[in-house]
């Protein structure tokens, strides 16, 4: 069970190895060295702190989901595919909303 474990701690590693190579994900990431000094060293409500905190996270992990179903989606074809590029848009359009929701909870607490 350790092992599995472990093994499972090595892919998710390998998996944050390949998102570092997106460019969308190095901007967010770019944008967290803006937005946590802001959260530490704010003085807003401690709860607002959290909710930003946790939306930047889920933020990441969104970018995470998309980039695999685009990875997966050009395994499957790299032709123009509507079905596909429907997919993909769908995939953005999730990291989009969470984005939104970040930058409007981010202006509220202002």
């Amino acid at each position: 069970m350790i092992k599995k474990l472990f093994n499972n701690f090595l892919n998710s590693l390998n998996g944050l190895k390949i998102v570092f190579k997106e460019y969308s994900f190095i901007l967010e990431l770019i944008l967290g060295i803006f937005l946590m000094p802001y959260i530490f060293l704010s003085n807003i409500d401690l709860i607002h702190k959290v909710i930003l905190f946790v939306l930047y996270f889920l933020l990441l992990a969104f970018e995470i989901l998309n980039t695999s179903i685009e990875k997966l989606c050009d395994k499957i074809t790299k032709e123009h595919d509507l079905d596909i590029k429907s997919i993909k848009d769908l995939s953005s359009a999730a990291v989009f909303l969470i984005l939104l929701i970040l930058v409007v909870t981010f202006f509220i607490t202002l």
